[in-house]
């Protein structure tokens, strides 16, 4: 037989029953002064998390402002490619959840600490206003590319083949390109007198130094003095370019932050640069190459 006390409520009413000799009134008190005392106890709890809680949205505003104003130039995302298979996953993946910004802001950070370490002047580094990452609507004949104007407001220019293929690590794809295009952006460029070729081998210089391999195996596995070798014939590929850039700075530490400076102040390119910093001619490291067995190992 079933416990009858299993059927019982879980509050228990208080019954007041009033006689009378035509009628019983019974009437229901759910609530005693102890409910009361809950009651209240609650409210004034509620009362205390509601200021905590606004006071914790505070602060997370204050931070977040914080983190704006930081930032030190505005970013804006832009998808010509919305429409695509390439870019639904573009905003699905980087726009929508920030994560590109995200990308932007750690990429720069890197770039701008390798190239002015411990410069808390900021007149003596590059000046960036504004960086727009923009995903192109159509393939473009680099990965990435790099457009500025006068007032230093940088649009960096991703392919939508990025995208294409569905590569397995597509935050790597896209880091390295972002990166390319904000050590673009940090890199002065003796008011556009520099020649491409070395920026773009010092940009390479900078994504290999960040861990981003190459997009392609130039000459298979030969040995880096092979590459430094191509420089020394007149190859000018932005990978040969970054081995000379490795050796440079390998011979002399802080050659890279030097030769960046370089196209700041003297409006010079890399000659001048390696004749000031390492007291030899660009022409010096090419003939020590070849005149040696030993290649460039022995700096």
């Amino acid at each position: 037989m079933e416990d009858p006390s299993l059927f019982q409520p879980i509050l228990i009413p208080r019954v007041i029953a009033t006689a009378s000799s035509s009628s019983t009134t019974t009437s229901f008190n759910y609530f005693d002064d102890t409910d009361a005392d809950y009651i209240k106890h609650w409210s004034s709890n509620s009362s205390i998390i509601l200021r905590l809680l606004l006071i914790t949205s505070i602060g997370i505003i204050s931070i977040w402002a914080n983190y704006e104003a930081s930032k030190g130039f505005g970013i804006t995302l832009v998808n010509d490619a919305k429409d695509s298979a390439e870019g639904k996953r573009f905003t699905l993946s980087y726009i929508s959840n920030d994560k590109a910004t995200r990308i932007i802001l750690n990429t720069s950070l890197f770039v701008e600490n390798l190239l002015y370490p411990n410069i808390n002047d900021d007149t003596k580094k590059q000046v960036i206003h504004h960086v727009t990452l923009r995903l192109a609507s159509n393939n473009l004949p680099n990965l990435v590319t790099v457009d500025t104007n006068t007032n230093n407001e940088f649009v960096i220019n991703i392919s939508p083949s990025v995208l294409m293929g569905h590569p397995k690590n597509l935050d790597y794809a896209i880091t390295s390109v972002v990166l390319q295009g904000m050590a673009r952006a940090w890199i002065w460029d003796s008011e556009s007198r520099a020649p491409q070729w070395l920026l773009d081998g010092m940009v390479e210089y900078i994504n290999g130094l960040a861990g981003f391999g190459p997009a392609r195996n130039l000459g298979g596995h030969e040995s880096l003095d092979d590459q430094f070798g191509k420089f020394c014939s007149g190859d000018k590929d932005p990978m040969v370019v970054a081995q000379f850039l490795k050796y440079c700075e390998r011979h002399e530490k802080g050659f890279i932050q030097r030769l960046n400076k370089a196209l700041r102040d003297d409006h010079q390119w890399i000659g001048r640069t390696v004749e000031d910093e390492l007291g030899i001619s660009e022409q010096n490291p090419c003939d020590l190459y070849k005149n040696t067995s030993q290649g460039l190992s022995s700096w």
